[in-house]
This record gives structure tokens, C-alpha cells and sequence, in this order.
């Protein structure tokens, strides 16, 4: 039951982190089309953002993960988060798999322990 959970939470993670990823990447994309000169508010912390204008965007830092980023063009940028994309669908798809597996034999080891009961109650009547 506990795997189970444990497999269903990582599932709801990994959606989490893809959507992020795909609003990075949309962001990245509009960033690109935004005519240079364009005045905007930029994000320094969470809750903080301090007025600036947009550049000619030759490149973008990526987080690659554990505090470490990477300088990367935008094209460069773009591909490696439409990859990162297609990995975390690819293991949304192996959790939820694993997830359903573990249910099924959860059900089955239930079954089995209901008939167990149910045939020990009959047993005893």
C-alpha cells in the first residue's frame, strides 16, 4: 500500500516538474519573439521584480539541476528542455506503470487473504 503511494506521489512530482519545464520552455519561446526594447518586469526573487527592457538574446542560462546552470543559446536551450520534456513523459509513463503493477498485485494479495478469512469463518461454523 505504502509502494503504492510512494509510486503515486513520485507520479504527481514528476507532472509538477514537467510543467514547469514546459512553461520555461514556453517562456524561452516568447522571450525570442519579444521585439528588443521591450519594457518588462524582471523576476529577481519570488516576490520580487524590478522593472528592466528586453535584448538581442544570444543566450540563456539552464538549470541543469543541484545549483549547477549552463550557458546555452536559445536554440541550444530550447532543445535541451524539449528533451528533458520528452524524459520526465517517458518516466511519468514507468511510475504509472509500476504504480498500476503494485495495485494489481496489492488486490490480488487481498483477495486472497479475504478468501483465506472467509474460508476459515466457513471452517468454524
Amino acid at each position: 500500500m505504502q509502494e503504492v503511494q510512494g509510486l503515486q506521489g513520485a507520479h504527481q512530482q514528476l507532472q509538477i516538474s514537467t510543467k514547469k519545464v514546459d512553461i520555461s520552455k514556453a517562456a524561452l519561446d516568447e522571450l525570442e519573439k519579444t521585439p528588443e526594447g521591450t519594457r518588462m518586469l524582471v523576476p529577481i526573487t519570488s516576490s520580487l521584480y524590478v522593472p528592466g527592457e528586453t535584448t538581442q538574446v544570444q543566450s540563456v542560462l539552464i538549470d541543469v539541476g543541484t545549483g549547477y546552470y549552463i550557458e546555452k543559446s536559445v536554440v541550444e536551450a530550447q532543445a535541451f528542455l524539449k528533451r528533458k520534456i520528452e524524459l520526465m513523459a517517458g518516466q511519468g509513463v514507468s511510475v504509472r506503470q509500476a504504480a498500476a503493477i503494485k495495485s494489481q498485485h496489492l488486490d490480488q494479495v487481498l483477495r486472497v487473504m479475504n478468501q483465506k478469512r472467509f474460508q476459515a469463518q466457513q471452517a468454524a461454523a
